[in-house]
């Protein structure tokens, strides 16, 4: 069993590298602005332009961005870029990444016929000759999540600023109940008990390595230092980039096909992923896979688990039936919706209630911060309704943009992947990252990165979701909510 996967996966420290480098280099062009208004369009595509690398490459992630900048903020200002212009392009990389993280999904990550009961919806359209309407159905959902969160926006910054202190002092009982729904999702008896396992190993791990964090010692100091970066990559990233060096490389023909999807149908899944987005985007801990599992359990037609399910029962991948096909297709959108409105409520988060969900909302509080605006997440008033009118359009823009370069990045890339020597560059790749872990973190986070690595590969020997592994976050978060930290 194995993936095919994008032969830099998890190349997020050197990226950082790059784009530190890439921005010295854009602030030159900056002085060249007279007026705001260039400055801001000139920041919202090299975020556009971030976000393609930061999707594109899976096991990178837009916190690589997002660090670099909030860590050099004070040094850039010095070549124009204003805390506002670093901030709009943090935000401009994290939509665009929300739209182009599918296409490695779909086209990257395809496997043979030997593992096609364990693949994803994606990977089920791509095997059935519709990987690039897939592509067309995510970024649409991505499009869809904008719309209907501009709708959204008012309802759900009332809610927020009026019952989020009631719901926080429950936020522990609320996570408990996640925690429990994402596990009984598996549905075997067998499955949830091999979950259970899955989530407390990586919990316990992760609290352990969250309680030691001081100890990291890094050898080359380039920011901020974190035992996200060994954990995350060593849990999500190494054990597939381990397992594509077992796997046969197989590309499948792409054909251009309509995408044969209701409208309606499309506008449904597309509403429900947008408010699975918005649910988990205030509360912490949670992944846009939690929202996922939680948006299956209002569709009718059955869960993630039920389609996965089905597909094990189909070996022939190349003999879908129609309603399996339409059923992936309607987790495209969700999942794709999901994903974007997260996003784009992570940041509605922040100015209502002051909470920040993500990296990238982190690195735009302290970069805001440290430039005295009022970040009292006591709601909207002057200066920061201005703002955050500003950043809508930062979210707007960039979903224009990497609309269409998702779609036509789905026409290239199928392309450029059978070109290349995946085992040879996967064993550089890995070697990469081992010494940049060992640089960036230490000694001892080479050896969480280890440890992570062993814990990593659970999911693959157990046959469960890797979602479960998301517990070294979400446990410790839990634990301290529940008055246990």
């Amino acid at each position: 069993m194995g993936f095919k996967l994008f032969v830099f996966e998890n190349f997020g420290s050197l990226i950082s590298f790059l784009t530190l480098f890439a921005v010295m280099f854009a602030a030159a062009f900056s002085l060249l602005f007279e007026n705001f208004a260039l400055a801001f369009l000139f920041c919202v595509s090299c975020g556009w332009i971030f976000g393609m690398l930061t999707g594109m490459i899976p096991g990178i992630h837009t916190n690589n961005i997002a660090v670099v900048l909030a860590g050099t903020a004070a040094f850039l200002s010095g070549f124009g870029f204003s805390p506002v212009l670093l901030s709009v392009i943090i935000l401009s990389c994290a939509v665009s990444h929300t739209f182009h993280n599918i296409i490695p999904a779909i086209f990257l990550g395809a496997p043979g016929e030997e593992t096609v009961f364990a693949v994803l919806p994606g990977h089920k359209l791509l095997i059935a000759g519709e990987g690039l309407p897939a592509v067309r159905l995510s970024a649409l959902g991505s499009v869809a999540a904008v719309i209907f969160s501009f709708i959204m926006i008012l309802p759900t910054a009332w809610f927020l600023s009026q019952f989020y202190p009631v719901l926080e002092s429950k936020m522990g009982f609320i996570l408990l109940g996640l925690t429990l729904i994402v596990l009984l999702s598996e549905k075997k008896p067998s499955k949830i008990f091999f979950a259970a396992i899955v989530f407390l190993a990586a919990g316990i791990f992760g609290t352990i390595a969250f309680d030691m964090d001081g100890n990291l010692n890094p050898l080359l100091a380039v920011s901020s230092v974190s035992v996200l970066m060994p954990l995350l990559s060593g849990l999500f990233g190494v054990p597939q980039l381990i397992l594509s060096l077992f796997s046969k490389t197989e590309v499948y023909d792409i054909h251009e096909k309509s995408l044969n999807f209701s409208n309606k149908l499309f506008l449904k899944n597309a509403a429900l992923g947008t408010a699975a987005g918005a649910f988990v985007s205030w509360i912490p801990g949670v992944s846009s896979s939690v929202a996922a599992i939680l948006a299956g359990l209002f569709k009718k037609n059955g869960s993630v688990s039920e389609l996965e399910n089905r597909l094990d029962d189909s070996k022939d991948s190349n003999n879908s039936d129609e309603s399996e096909l339409l059923f992936a297709k309607e987790y495209i959108v969700i999942v794709s919706a999901i994903s974007t409105a997260n996003a784009v409520f992570g940041l509605l988060a922040f100015f209502a209630i002051g909470k920040s969900r993500s990296g990238a909302v982190i690195s735009i509080r302290d970069i805001l911060s440290d430039a005295g605006f009022p970040l009292t997440g006591n709601g909207f008033s002057g200066e920061m309704l201005e703002l955050f009118i500003l950043f809508y359009a930062v979210i707007m823009l960039s979903a224009l943009l990497s609309y269409f370069s998702t779609i036509k990045l789905g026409s290239v890339v199928p392309q450029i992947i059978q070109k290349i020597n995946y085992r040879f560059i996967s064993i550089s790749v890995l070697a990469l990252l081992s010494a940049l872990i060992f640089l960036i973190c230490g000694s001892y986070g080479f050896v969480l990165f280890f440890v992570a690595i062993l814990i990593g590969f659970l999911p693959v020997i157990l046959r469960v979701r890797k979602s479960n592994l998301m517990g070294v976050i979400l446990f410790p978060v839990m634990l301290y909510f529940l008055g246990f930290r």
